[in-house]
């Protein structure tokens, strides 16, 4: 009795089974890939010359002499057809509007012109590990993602720069002296640059190390160098007996400059020290293991990559140079004024006219 009822219940599931199996088969014959690939027609360049002898064939059932010049035309008709079809597909990159690394330091940007885009590509943003952060630098940032800081180049950086922008003109602009200090292999090359474009109101110190006692001691730093730079102009005979410095004079003279701008303030906190203790203002470019009250202006970006020095050299030294042109146009007004009151102090008082008694 209960092999029958199984047989039963076997009989009424067997084409329920084959009707599933069968919708499955179909199903999966539905997604089979083929072997072999499929025939697509392409214009391969027989096709392409054979079309090119059709047309050219009809042509000159039209016009023989000018078949070959009116092909010609209508090749360049499709080509600048084509192009103008494609144009809004490609890419408006070119070679001036792309960005070169190279260029942050031999065509560096104006303050005006500096973005957000320009510091995130530089990698201004990024920080320190979140148990290395200052205190006082958490105003600064804009978060922490994987527990790393970001800084925010939107509110913080960029502000400070330009802000940084306007002190160094200000500066050369009133003929001042900045001091660069950069003391990393890498940062050589943008000190250059930018020491090059401030002339001679430009000095840097791009050696291993600071020297101390640079700003507090010059005048016994200084002075032998001073002392063997003098023999030196003496033999070479650049020198006369009358125009020979007081060597007295020159060992008591102190050196000291309008700014300085360190570009690693983690390796040159004597610099900063001593600057302050010579109330010389400072600049530097501030991490997130920084204390940003440490320096005059600080600018908060990331000190441990190249191109923000770069960047951040090329934006102050392009402000420097136009504090000195402004100053050579103030001086070339000035020079002209006089030269226009002296004329008319030389020129003859008119003599007085003759009244009618």
């Amino acid at each position: 009795m209960a092999s029958t009822a199984r047989l039963s219940r076997a009989a009424w599931r067997a084409p329920r089974l084959a009707r599933m199996f069968s919708s499955a088969q179909e199903m999966s014959t539905g997604f089979v890939i083929p072997e072999e690939p499929i025939d697509v027609p392409q214009a391969d360049a027989e096709a392409v010359q054979v079309s090119r002898e059709q047309t050219q064939a009809q042509l000159a059932a039209q016009d023989p002499e000018g078949a070959h010049d009116a092909l010609e035309r209508r090749i360049r008709r499709m080509r600048r057809a084509m192009m103008m079809d494609m144009a809004g597909l490609a890419s408006t990159q070119t070679r001036d509007t792309s960005f070169r690394p190279f260029k942050v330091r031999t065509q560096p940007l104006e303050a005006h012109q500096l973005t957000l885009s320009h510091l995130l590509a530089a990698t201004a943003q990024m920080g320190h590990a979140k148990q290395h952060v200052k205190r006082s630098f958490e105003p600064l940032l804009y978060g922490y993602r994987h527990g790393m800081a970001v800084i925010d180049v939107e509110r913080a950086t960029l502000p400070a720069l330009r802000r940084a922008a306007q002190v160094v003109r200000g500066i050369t602009e009133n003929d001042g002296v900045v001091l660069i200090v950069g003391t990393r292999p890498d940062l050589r090359p943008s000190i250059r640059s930018a020491v090059e474009r401030l002339g001679a109101n430009g000095f840097h110190v791009s050696t291993e190390r600071w020297l101390p006692g640079v700003l507090t001691n010059a005048s016994k730093l200084l002075a032998s160098a001073t002392q063997y730079s003098v023999q030196s102009q003496r033999t070479q005979g650049n020198l006369k007996d009358e125009s020979v410095p007081n060597m007295t004079q020159l060992s008591t003279l102190g050196y000291r400059p309008d700014l300085v701008i360190v570009l690693n303030p983690t390796e040159n906190e004597h610099a900063i020290r001593e600057a302050t203790q010579c109330h010389v203002p400072t600049m530097a470019i501030i991490d997130t293991n920084v204390d940003p009250r440490s320096v005059t202006y600080a600018i908060p970006a990331n000190d441990d990559s190249p191109r923000v020095a770069e960047l951040v050299m090329g934006v102050l030294s392009k402000a420097g140079e136009d504090g000195l042109r402004r100053r050579r146009a103030a001086l070339e007004a000035w020079d002209k004024h006089q030269r226009r009151l002296q004329k008319r102090r030389q020129e003859p008082a008119p003599l007085p006219s003759d009244t009618p008694s």
